[in-house]
């Protein structure tokens, strides 16, 4: 996947972290300074991006920097500082050429120092904030809890689920517009739309359709599934369908012609009915839902922009995911990647087929395997064969990595076989199925391959902003979850907009479902901060998990 990364940070207190006791240990620990980055390049390589996008780390401040006065020390209970710009920068140091360590969101604030440590550079003054650094409160930033974008964009990321937001993806190239527009600013700004509109009315109930996905499977507090997926959908209304609390009324910061300031990358005049067009394909997050003139119903994006749900299709993830190597499964073990998956009988030393696999069905090994004719079998424990060829197969490392000891976090990852592994020292954790680049061992400098070596997490985002070209067609793809880089532009992420895994299919990324994706992104280093977006590995916040990609 191309990815170009823009900054987004949810605010979350401690308890919605849903971490196992000894990882909030570990998050505590980690909390003395934690950092997130603003940009990257694509996931088959490139260039970093400027000075101005890349979040380093240094070393955090000497214990003499910090101030004496206790006023300048945020307190758990203490006032706080939001984000009034899609992000705002968190500082290591009160200076704008320190570090940069994270960033908030819109809409999205922290605690903070009851007074500024400095006014350097920044009428609004430094303060510092937890866990640690220091925002300045004027431009991107504001102490001022009223502000419109603190008091409109006030919903955050569902930590606790696979699926963070609702998300959508754009059926019919949509507008994104600046406020709400009137039945006439429709047809002006929307190609055809009575007939779309005419179409959308006779075919709704097909065209907003929607399946069991990731959010409806029960987890664990690991993010772990503990259950099957219900046999159907639930009941959402429209508002839920599409990101909103159940209210269909038009909300008092767009009532009367209001628009919420511009917080986009690119400039808007104030004047402007949209700001952009968003093309087919394009996947969203949706933050707010309510129904507008000519009976219309809008969806509001996490960049404060509107979007027709006529011409949206809800997506909800998919339902897959991998096992828990600690409740009684062993490597070698397989997972079905593709649909006419048989269960075969040996006995008569033919392909005789004995029942069907379903789809994504775990399947536990006994190590054996056999030629029938040029087709290799592999055996399930539970007596009959399935065809190496419908499976990705997780198998024991023939010598394991220098780096497998004790408990040391971290992540196998095989191109051939396509199987995520973690362990903890030389024991496996967890496993699952992946998708990595679709041109398999081939030159990742020169294709669409993932790169191969041993890594360690670099930095970590809730969700994160991509752009990919797939078939030729370009689309953007907004709020991509659980997104962990690891060298250049490859990362390990979630992705909501297909449920192909088990064979390679991505621009270099690791491609996860959703569940799996959370699971990976919660058990690895380093850890997110409560209200944080992001961090960055470095020496304040530890290694981050070692990667390890080979054939």
């Amino acid at each position: 996947m191309h990815a170009r990364q823009r900054s987004t940070v949810p605010s979350v207190t401690p308890d919605q972290a849903l971490e196992s006791p000894a990882r909030r240990s570990r998050l505590v620990t980690a909390l003395t300074l934690c950092g997130a980055a603003l940009a990257l390049p694509a996931c088959n390589g490139g260039e970093h991006a400027s000075a101005e996008g890349i979040v380093s780390l240094s070393s955090p401040a000497s214990n003499q920097d910090q101030p004496d006065d206790p006023a300048k020390v945020p307190r758990p209970d203490g006032p706080r500082i939001g984000a009034v710009q899609m992000t705002a920068i968190v500082y290591e140091r009160p200076d704008r050429r320190a570090p940069k360590l994270g960033y908030l969101r819109a809409g999205g604030t922290t605690v903070r120092a009851e007074k500024p440590v400095a006014l350097d550079d920044c009428q609004g003054g430094w303060y510092r904030v937890l866990p640690a650094g220091y925002m300045c409160a004027e431009g991107d930033a504001s102490i001022d809890m009223k502000h419109p974008i603190l008091r409109a964009l006030t919903v955050r990321p569902a930590l606790d689920k696979p699926m963070p937001y609702p998300y959508a993806f754009v059926r019919a190239i949509a507008p994104n517009y600046y406020r709400v527009p009137s039945k006439d600013e429709q047809l002006r700004y929307e190609m055809s739309l009575e007939r779309h509109l005419r179409s959308y009315k006779k075919l709704k109930t097909k065209w907003d359709e929607f399946k069991v996905g990731a959010n409806d499977v029960p987890i664990d507090e690991l993010g772990q599934a503990i259950g099957e997926p219900p046999e159907t959908p639930p009941d959402l209304s429209d508002s839920a369908l599409f990101g909103g609390n159940g209210e269909d009324a038009i909300p008092w910061f767009f009532k009367g012609g209001r628009q919420i300031p511009n917080i986009a990358s690119f400039k808007v005049p104030p004047y402007a009915v949209i700001t952009n067009r968003i093309a087919r394909k394009a996947g969203l997050a949706l933050i707010g839902s309510f129904v507008g003139p000519n009976d219309r119903r809008f969806a509001l994006t996490t960049d404060a922009r509107l979007v027709p749900t006529s011409k949206l299709k809800p997506a909800r993830g998919s339902v897959f995911h991998g096992v828990d190597m600690n409740k009684g499964w062993e490597l070698p073990l397989a997972f079905v990647h593709k649909e006419g998956a048989h269960k075969y009988d040996l006995s008569k030393a033919a392909l005789d087929k004995n029942g069907k696999l379903p789809w994504h069905t775990a399947v536990q090994l006994t190590g054996k395997s056999k030629f029938v004719g040029k087709t290799r079998l592999v055996e399930a424990k539970e007596g009959y064969w399935v065809r190496d060829a419908d499976v990705a197969i997780a198998v024991k490392p023939s010598e394991l990595p220098p780096h497998a000891k004790g408990n040391t976090r971290w992540i196998d990852i095989s191109i051939l076989n396509q199987v995520v592994i973690l362990y903890e020292g030389p024991k496996p954790v967890y496993a699952t199925a992946a998708a990595t680049g679709r041109d398999g061992l081939a030159d990742p400098k020169t294709t669409f391959s993932t790169v191969r070596g041993t890594f360690r997490i670099r930095e970590k985002h809730v969700t994160t902003t991509m752009d990919s070209h797939e078939s030729g067609n370009k689309f953007e793809l907004r709020d991509v979850p659980w997104v962990q880089y690891f060298e250049a532009g490859y990362a390990i992420h979630a992705s909501p907009w297909h449920d192909d895994y088990g064979r390679p299919r991505s621009h270099g990324c690791i491609n996860l479902s959703p569940i799996d994706a959370r699971r990976v992104f919660m058990w690895t280093d380093p850890p997110v901060p409560a209200d944080w977006h992001g961090a960055n590995s470095g020496p304040a916040t530890g290694e981050g998990t070692i990667v390890h990609i080979h054939p």
